[in-house]
C-alpha cells in the first residue's frame, strides 16, 4: 500500500511540477497549530508578542483563536518564542509577521510550518493581552517611528479568544449562507470587527467572514464564558451563520 501510494503521488508530482521528487514528512495525528506574533524594525530588532493557538479549524480555515495557547509547556513556549525571534532577526524582518508551527501533542515537539509576512486575521487577541495596536505600530514604523523598540516589551495579561463568525450553515454541511441581512447586532461589551449591517447583501462567491468577535478576561474560562454570551447575543438575521454552533462548541 505504501509503495502504491508513493508511486501514485510520484506520478502526480511529475505531471504537475515536471519533477517526481517528493518530500517525506512525519505524520502528526494529534497536531496543534501554534504561531508567534513578530514585529521587527528591519534592522535586527525583533519583538515576539506571545503565541496564539489556532487549532480549531474547518477545511484549514481558522475558526477559533486564542492566546496564550492553553496547556502548552513553558519550555515549549520558550522554544517557540526564541526560534521565531532568531528567525526574524536573521532576515532583518520589518513590520508585523507571524511564524507558524505544528505542535505534536504526543511527542510534545514543534516543527516549523511557515512565515506569514503580513498582519493576520487573529491579531486582535494579541493586541488584547498585550495592550498594543499592531496596525498603529505598522503605520508608525512606515513613517519612520521605531520608538516602540526603545520601550519595555509589552507584557501579556489575561486570556483572549477570537471567533470568526461565518456566513454558512453548520447543520447542512457548512453550506454557504447568502442573502440580505435583515438584522445585524452584536453584544456591546466585546470587541467586534465587522463589515456588515442591516441591509448588507452577503454573496456566496467570496470569503464568508462576517465578523470577528474578541473577548478578553483574566483567565481562559472567563474569556470563554464571555464569548459564549457574546455569540448568543449576536443577531444576524436573514442568512445562516455559525455563531450558535461555535457557541455550543465553546
Amino acid at each position: 500500500a505504501v509503495r502504491a501510494g508513493y508511486e501514485q503521488v510520484e506520478r502526480l508530482a511529475a505531471a504537475s511540477f515536471a519533477t517526481p521528487g517528493l518530500f517525506l514528512e512525519r505524520l502528526v495525528t494529534r497536531a496543534r497549530h501554534v504561531e508567534v506574533q513578530l514585529f521587527g524594525d528591519g534592522a535586527g530588532r525583533v519583538l515576539a508578542l506571545g503565541a496564539r493557538d489556532c487549532s480549531l479549524q474547518r477545511r484549514h480555515q481558522k475558526v477559533v483563536e486564542e492566546t496564550p495557547p492553553p496547556g502548552l509547556a513553558p519550555a515549549v513556549l520558550d522554544q517557540l518564542l526564541a526560534t521565531a525571534t532568531d528567525l526574524g532577526t536573521s532576515v532583518g524582518y520589518r513590520s508585523a509577521g507571524t511564524v507558524e508551527f505544528v505542535h505534536d501533542v504526543e511527542r510534545d515537539e514543534v516543527a516549523f510550518l511557515e512565515v506569514n509576512t503580513r498582519l493576520q486575521v487573529e491579531h486582535p487577541v494579541t493586541e488584547a493581552v498585550h495592550g498594543v495596536d499592531l496596525v498603529e505600530w505598522m503605520v508608525r514604523l512606515a513613517g519612520g517611528d521605531a520608538s516602540m523598540f526603545d520601550e519595555p516589551a509589552p507584557r501579556s495579561t489575561g486570556h483572549a479568544i477570537e471567533v470568526r463568525v461565518y456566513a454558512e450553515d453548520p447543520h447542512r454541511g457548512h453550506r454557504p449562507g447568502a442573502g440580505v441581512l435583515t438584522e445585524a447586532a452584536f453584544a456591546p461589551g466585546p470587541r467586534v470587527d465587522t463589515w456588515v449591517e442591516a441591509g448588507t447583501e452577503v454573496s456566496a462567491h467570496y470569503d464568508p467572514l462576517l465578523a470577528k468577535v474578541i473577548t478578553h478576561a483574566p483567565d481562559r474560562d472567563a474569556a470563554r464564558r464571555a464569548m459564549v454570551d457574546a455569540l448568543h447575543a449576536t443577531r444576524l438575521s436573514g442568512i445562516e451563520t455559525n455563531a450558535a454552533y461555535v457557541a455550543a462548541l465553546l
